[in-house]
């Protein structure tokens, strides 16, 4: 095997009792650890350039092209943490040990380090407290200068295994950067009982306020500034998430009866404009897992949770629902249904009022209004339309199935709006995918359904459509005004939030495009390939670069195969001037999409000169 020795940045990182954590619960530790993983750690070490030598059960071995990117890194991801973690129990938390080491190393053929070089860094790493950050001397004299970091000098260390001892220099997040280091002396006195006290209050209150930031600020989208900060009136608003309803029923074909309900408690408590409703999307995902409830609060920042299972029997169904507090584990209301199926609709009402009572929302007549959707005269179009949006994103067959049941459900009751909402979305996703040869038809088919979804009971669905079918068109001032009212409606609805976005994108208001899809995250924590996208494009036009960068290093990440977001990262590398990157990303896009041009990129934006800034800087990338 061959092999070569060169200098590089060495960061090697270990779970701070990992074996304990595992020995307590070892599925969901490494659940836990996955997540942190995903969400944490590949982002922040994608972003400062480095590589993933190997992972070592709970830790990494990762190298770096510079020490200032290695320890960016480390504090990225240690702050990051500190987040993370707030609320959590400390026998409970997720924390890592980072050492850092600049030192010659072997490269093998394929590509593992050895030597000195990596001994050194696992060792600091063993030396380190918990969420802190230890460099060697020789690390040290890289960063001391270039970043505004506090470090303590720990001094001379006799590590295990190595000839010689190497000072160690410390950062822990949270040192304010206009400290001072700390002398060896300094070190070894100790604080007095009242010195004590002060600190340890001080700890407290940066931590709750690091903490109010965390469940207020969405993730995945850089803001400047914070728009919790600006308007703090709006964090206080009660944040909740519904999960599936557990079918109980003997048959799982029955799970899209509990699925449709859900939907239907999430639309409802979405209509009171004093409670922020997570999407569906992000509830879904936890279906069928084993998650906490204080788990799920902290990884949606949701104060609230609601629970529960449904048993359909021939024209009966039980309904079983609990409201419970995230942070305290506490359940703060329960009840139980047990109703004939015709009573489904008041039933779904009474959820959504006693769970708004319960977080003494107080409700006007319009919010109660608001909260009750108009129900079908006939409970099998009901039970139709629950079957066609279980279907709706599927294969095409599994689409043109949803069809028939939405005709079939519009044939049982023409004025249930939902059964024409449907309809219209299916014809619009072909429009939209290129599924048809006749999209315009299709659009208005689409149109004309939306319009009668409208004309039977206004509703969230008829408008969102009609703002989707004008967006298609370039009509952006009219699907302003479906969306808009669409969200007055629903300010929860995160499809509504997502298409203002999209429509105050392309009409070239880039700083409300990036305000409406800060709103997005907030209810949708995980945002959606266009959405990151659109998100990437509103950053590169308004001038803040960074920010394209980082939104985008995420998009990609996590939809690897999009041409587009690739190609718009590297228009924002090269932008940013980092010619390499932007280069590497071209590269992709050429082998995913060989066809691509930057002069038919970003027609859908009203302004050219907005579309020429995008397209400048893609052949600006090789592009």
């Amino acid at each position: 095997m061959s092999e070569t020795r060169k200098l590089a940045a060495i960061l090697v990182a270990d779970v701070v009792g990992y074996s304990r954590l595992a020995g307590a619960d070892e599925e969901r530790t490494l659940a836990r650890l996955r997540g942190v993983r995903s969400d944490v750690i590949d982002p922040a070490i994608a972003a400062h350039r480095g590589r993933i030598v190997k992972r070592t059960g709970d830790g990494s071995i990762i190298e770096f092209r510079s020490v200032v990117d290695a320890v960016r890194c480390a504090i990225e991801v240690q702050t990051g943490l500190v987040e993370r973690n707030a609320g959590v129990p400390p026998e409970k938390r997720i924390e890592f040990r980072v050492g850092i080491h600049l030192g010659d190393v072997v490269e093998e053929s394929d590509g593992d380090l050895m030597g000195d070089g990596v001994n050194i860094a696992a060792r600091i790493e063993g030396v380190c407290e918990p969420g802190g950050v230890c460099l060697s001397g020789a690390a040290y004299e890289q960063v001391r200068d270039r970043l505004k970091v506090v470090f303590i000098d720990l001094g001379e260390k006799d590590l295990k295994n190595i000839a010689r001892s190497v000072r160690v220099y410390s950062h822990q997040p949270g040192v304010p950067a206009a400290a001072k280091p700390a002398t060896p002396a300094a070190r070894n006195k100790r604080p007095t009982p009242a010195l004590l006290g002060i600190a340890g209050l001080l700890t407290v209150i940066a931590a709750a306020v690091s903490y109010l930031f965390v469940v207020t600020r969405p993730a995945a989208i850089a803001t400047s500034p914070p728009a919790h900060v600006a308007s703090p009136a709006k964090a206080a608003h009660p944040s909740i998430v519904v999960m599936p309803l557990t079918n109980l029923s003997s048959d799982p074909a029955q799970d899209y009866f509990a699925d449709g309900l859900t939907e239907d408690i999430i639309a409802a408590l979405g209509r009171f404009p004093d409670i922020t409703v997570i999407s569906r999307g992000a509830a879904f995902a936890y279906k069928g897992k084993s998650a906490r409830p204080d788990e799920i609060g902290r990884e949606l920042n949701v104060a609230y949770l609601v629970d529960g299972s449904v048993r359909k029997t021939g024209d009966r169904a039980r309904i079983s629902v609990e409201l419970q507090d995230t942070a305290r584990a506490t359940v703060l209301w329960t009840q139980q249904y047990d109703r004939e199926i015709k009573d489904l609709f008041t039933i779904q009402d009474e959820i959504a009022r006693q769970i708004a009572g319960a977080l003494s929302v107080r409700l006007t007549t319009l919010q109660l209004a608001r909260s009750a959707s108009k129900p079908p005269s006939n409970l099998e179009a009901y039970d139709l339309v629950l079957r066609g949006r279980d279907l709706s994103e599927g294969s095409r067959g599994a689409q043109s199935e949803a069809r028939r049941l939405f005709e079939r459900a519009i044939e049982l009751d023409p004025d249930y709006a939902p059964a024409y909402a449907g309809l219209g979305r299916l014809d619009v996703y072909m429009a939209e995918s290129g599924y048809t040869n006749d999209p315009d038809a299709a659009l208005r088919r689409a149109e004309g359904n939306g319009r009668k979804a409208l004309s039977n009971d206004e509703n969230v669905g008829g408008h969102i459509l009609l703002g989707r079918i004008y967006i298609f068109r370039g009509d952006y001032d009219r699907a302003l005004d479906e969306l808009r009212r669409a969200i007055e409606l629903n300010p929860s609805d995160p499809e509504a939030q997502s298409g203002l976005a999209d429509a105050l994108l392309w009409s070239g208001d880039t700083r409300a495009a990036i305000e409406a899809m800060r709103k997005v995250a907030r209810v949708q924590p995980i945002l959606k390939e266009d959405e990151y996208f659109d998100l990437g494009i509103a950053y590169l036009i308004a001038g803040r670069t960074d920010d394209a960068i980082t939104t985008l290093e995420r998009g990609v990440q996590r939809y690897e195969d999009g041409p587009s977001l690739r190609a718009l990262l590297a228009a924002a590398y090269a932008t940013a001037g980092r010619k390499a990157d932007a280069q590497a990303q071209a590269a992709v896009v050429k082998r995913l999409e060989p066809t691509f041009a930057a002069k038919d990129f970003g027609t859908q934006l009203r302004d050219e000169g907005q579309r020429m800034k995008i397209v400048a800087a893609l052949r600006l990338a090789g592009l």
